[in-house]
């Protein structure tokens, strides 16, 4: 069977098919994603080993630093680094030591691999291949550490404890900028009153159909002027076998300096020297996210963040007061690796 579509989920739900209850879960993959390594502690009665395989050459502190904090969380993963470069992306489920099941193709553990519907994808591996799979990655596990190489630029410190100049200092920075969380019109910055952080209380002077905490985070093209590289372009010329367009939106991860991991979308469009890029930054989730018992907006995960930090309620309006009151009025935004973005409100 191939999967090309909602493949994070067929991995998530692939126990619940396999004849024998597995208890032992293996994911090898090229690159590593927060989000998904988080959600493993849903997979209950099951000891799971992760490996990282393109992580030979350091690995970048900010995402090993968010890594650790979810393996503390979780007492049944393990998380490795293979020693030496390793594409291979696969799944392998067992039963005391017997594969049960495996998934083998393109699509990385991470965010941007499991939730681009189309352009990655896994295949069952047939039983004649479960005895060379299982040899293959015996000899990777052997040739993997719990404690990997980091970036020759970077080491692991307290990001709560950083102020914005010192974290650009100790990381040599090359893909970043500061995103202002205002608006400037003739010299007058200001915070929009119903849109970017306080999108939300749109809903509260017209019929504009947003929720409670609804929040983005604009993406001005002064990025694209200074550094195209820290935000790609639409692929142009996406589409799927149907010949249906990839809607304009990418699936991102923020490690945010806290240590708070976010699923996130890169989203709307805005044109630049002939190309499409996102406009916007905001919160998305794979499920329907629930607050004391309440439903509330995928988009408002942001926008609630946002406001704990800066100790405000869910309807009062952000002003440039509030951003003065709280030290900051940036988000400095860099790039850790393909979909996965460190953003920087400290203070």
């Amino acid at each position: 069977m191939l999967y090309y579509t909602g493949i994070e989920e067929i991995i998530f739900s692939k126990h619940e098919l396999l004849p024998e209850e597995p208890d032992e879960l293996i994911i090898i993959s090229g690159y590593l994603g927060p989000a998904p390594i988080k959600r493993l502690s849903e997979l209950k009665n099951m000891k799971i080993t992760v490996i990282g395989g393109m992580y030979s050459s350091g690995i970048d502190a900010r995402l090993l630093d968010s890594l650790n904090r979810i393996k503390e969380s979780n007492d049944s993963l393990t998380i490795r680094f293979a020693e030496q470069e390793i594409h291979s992306k696969i799944y392998i489920w067992k039963h005391r030591g017997k594969v049960l099941s495996a998934l083998i193709g393109s699509a990385n553990f991470s965010s941007n691999g499991l939730r681009t519907d189309y352009r990655e994808s896994l295949a069952d591996a047939t039983r004649d291949t479960f005895s060379p799979l299982d040899l293959y990655y015996q000899f990777i596990l052997e040739h993997s550490s719990e404690t990997p190489t980091i970036k020759a630029n970077q080491e692991i410190i307290d990001f709560a404890n950083l102020k914005v100049a010192e974290t650009k200092e100790s990381y040599n920075i090359k893909h970043s900028f500061d995103i202002p969380l205002y608006s400037e019109a003739r010299g007058v910055k200001q915070v929009p009153l119903s849109s970017g952080l306080n999108w939300g209380r749109a809903r509260l002077t017209s019929n504009a159909h947003v929720a409670a905490g609804d929040a983005y985070i604009r993406l001005p093209k002064e990025i694209l002027n200074s550094n195209q590289s820290l935000i790609n372009p639409f692929d142009p010329e996406f589409t799927t076998p149907d010949g249906r367009r990839k809607r304009n939106s990418d699936p991102i991860e923020l490690i945010w300096d806290d240590g708070t991991i976010m699923e996130a979308s890169l989203e709307g469009v805005q044109k630049f020297k002939d190309k499409k890029y996102p406009k916007q930054l905001a919160s998305f989730s794979s499920k329907q996210p629930f607050l004391n018992g309440q439903r509330i907006s995928k988009k408002s995960i942001l926008g609630r963040y946002l406001r704990s930090r800066l100790n405000v309620e869910i309807d009062d309006a952000i002003t440039m007061e509030t951003l003065e009151n709280y030290g900051r009025n940036t988000i400095t935004l860099s790039l850790i690796e393909d979909g996965v973005y460190y953003a920087d409100f400290s203070v």
